[in-house]
């Protein structure tokens, strides 16, 4: 068991250093760079794509949210074990009646935040939310027409939201925070409407947009891509990478995935268990080749009902224990299964295998390969690592 009473003091670059020692030497030394904490099962929008609360979704969950004082002792537990940051979401994060007190612990301990929100709400969640690092927002219709067909809120609307975005930027253009993420849903009934959320986001100096195609189900086929439409929305996309938006954006890998063209063939769908919905894999985005999978020593997911799993919030192949029933610290360092099942993530997983068949829709490409380039020149280095940080690593 780590000695983990130091590892809250280590400097950023020994913490990230020593969870690169961990994926090398198949144990963790310290706790994951950021964890993503579900606290809340519910929301007050139907948005079409969405696989929880799809007006298609003929079985949606019921309202679940994780117990505050459970949360507390997580948050404890992450500042000990040198977690840098924490996502909070849900659901939508405001209806979870203690975000502000989890917030404001958050920071008070020195930790990164993020937040994911859709921001259509009252105006009094604004003074909390500005305490985020970053807030991922949801926005994936342009007009008041398309934003409740899209959505599907009754209540509210896009003027809402926009007012409110305006007020956080003016809090970060003040005070360098919360950075503003845009996250656009596409699929086939409102991708035409990404050249207008693009230049919304130059105008208003939104700091990124992130573009993804959504999680299908079966339910939820109808919403997938047509052959049609994919031609016109790589346009748009290849239109939009001459256009030199100055905020960052994911545009070139959206092109690459469009580029492959098998990724609305051959679609298959997964039996719905506990750990999944019925999702449809809709393209490969590992390209079908075996990849080393680092993501789990990095990051971690909790999920509404406290349950830890691994290794990341797309694919839950281990479910590594429960925050109601142990320490979170005692979950992440003193469980075999977890750790067996990072070490395999390791080794080398590939998609045919029906334990691993999720990765197909990985989010972490990118992120997972600067992981792999980073681990793989310390593997190449034939100098000893610098002596502040054995020092300090010993202590830990």
């Amino acid at each position: 068991m780590v000695n983990t009473q130091t590892l809250k003091t280590l400097a950023p670059h020994i913490r990230d250093m020593l969870r690169v020692r961990s994926s090398i030497l198949g144990r963790p030394l310290i706790g994951p760079q950021s964890i993503n904490i579900h606290v809340i099962q519910a929301c007050d929008r139907k948005c079409a794509f969405c696989w929880y609360f799809s007006p298609l979704i003929s079985s949606p969950p019921k309202r679940v949210m994780l117990d505050y004082a459970v949360l507390e002792g997580v948050i404890d537990d992450c500042h000990e074990i040198g977690v840098d940051e924490i996502n909070l979401e849900g659901g939508e994060i405001v209806l979870y009646p203690f975000t502000e007190q989890a917030f404001h612990k958050i920071k008070d301990l020195g930790m990164r935040l993020k937040a994911y929100s859709h921001l259509d709400f009252e105006s009094k969640h604004l003074r909390y939310l500005c305490l985020a690092d970053r807030l991922i927002v949801n926005f994936s219709a342009m007009t008041e027409e398309s934003y409740r067909r899209v959505h599907g809120k009754i209540k509210g609307s896009m003027a809402n939201l926009i007012k409110h975005l305006d007020r956080l930027l003016v809090a970060r253009r003040k005070y360098g925070k919360p950075k503003i993420v845009l996250t656009f849903i596409a699929y086939d009934h409102n991708y035409k409407e990404l050249p207008a959320l693009l230049e919304l986001a130059q105008q208003r100096e939104i700091d990124r947009v992130y573009i993804r195609f959504f999680k299908a189900t079966k339910e939820m086929k109808e919403l997938v891509f047509s052959k049609q439409s994919l031609v016109e929305f790589r346009e748009i996309v290849e239109n939009a990478l001459g256009a030199g938006y100055t905020f960052q954006h994911n545009l070139e890998n959206l092109r690459n995935i469009i580029d492959n063209g098998h990724q609305f063939e051959n679609i298959v769908a997964l039996t719905s268990t506990p750990m999944h919905n019925d999702r449809l894999f809709v393209y490969d985005s590992t390209s079908g080749k075996k990849v080393n999978c680092q993501v789990g020593w990095f990051y971690s997911f909790m999920d509404e009902n406290g349950r830890v799993i691994a290794p990341c919030d797309s694919v839950g192949v281990c479910i590594a224990g429960n925050v109601y029933e142990r320490r979170f610290k005692d979950i992440w360092f003193d469980n075999d299964f977890l750790h067996n099942t990072l070490r395999e993530a390791s080794a080398g997983i590939h998609t045919c295998s029906s334990k691993w068949q999720e990765c197909r829709y990985c989010g972490y490409v990118p992120v997972n390969k600067a992981l792999n380039d980073k681990i793989n020149r310390v593997r190449g280095e034939t100098l000893a690592v610098p002596t502040e940080m054995d020092d300090q690593a010993k202590k830990a």
